[in-house]
């Protein structure tokens, strides 16, 4: 027998509506990886559909203002053979589509950022921080499983490394590419770097600077 799989509903509003009958207003003004579409999956599984999406009705159409990665999403996860039911939502006036428009900018403009610091003090050790079902801002934390958070002594100015490590978030045609033209750089010798990759990057980024 065929596994029936339901998205779970997680949230309590007074308005609801079926997927069908919402329309996207964001257009392409985020751009989204795969690797993103499997986290807000792996999250609905996990948690359920637990925000409403915010919506004006207006132009005979329920446009989204806020929730596009999750309707997306959840209309993949509909051709996969999920039973999507019907979704709470929180409908917000707007005089027209331009107020409608602006009032999403805003929705999705940040006034305030994470740091590394803030994001351990919120999680305060109460549960793992999984950075493969979650996205953070680049540059806010980059967890290690097998690593666990300690305050390391403060280093005197001449003890401080000077070397620093970057983490990317790639598609696999990106990774392919990354690879050609590291390749194709081949192994570079640096007295300051040691990775030959790290240089390698380091010279294909120059070259851009300078010839781009």
């Amino acid at each position: 027998m065929k596994e029936i799989k339901t998205i779970a509903i997680k949230c309590d509003c007074k308005d609801s509506l079926e997927i069908a009958e919402m329309t996207e207003l964001q257009g392409a003004l985020k751009h989204r990886e795969d690797i993103d579409f499997d986290k807000i999956k792996l999250s609905i599984i996990k948690f359920g559909f637990s925000f409403p999406f915010f919506v004006w009705k207006g132009e005979g159409k329920n446009y989204i203002l806020d929730g596009h990665g999750r309707f997306s999403t959840l209309c993949k996860m509909q051709k996969d053979g999920y039973i999507i039911p019907p979704l709470p939502v929180v409908f917000v006036e707007a005089k027209n589509k331009i107020e409608a428009k602006e009032k999403l900018l805003r929705l999705n403009s940040q006034y305030g950022k994470m740091t590394r610091e803030s994001v351990i003090e919120f999680v305060g050790g109460d549960f793992e921080l999984n950075t493969s079902e979650i996205a953070l801002p680049d540059g806010v934390i980059n967890f290690y499983s097998d690593i666990e958070d300690c305050d390391f002594p403060d280093l005197a100015s001449g003890d401080k490394t000077t070397m620093s490590t970057m983490t990317f978030t790639l598609s696999a045609e990106q990774v392919e590419t990354v690879k050609e033209a590291l390749k194709k750089v081949g192994r570079v010798e640096s007295d300051d770097n040691q990775n030959s990759n790290g240089n390698a990057l380091a010279c294909i980024c120059r070259e851009f600077l300078i010839n781009g």
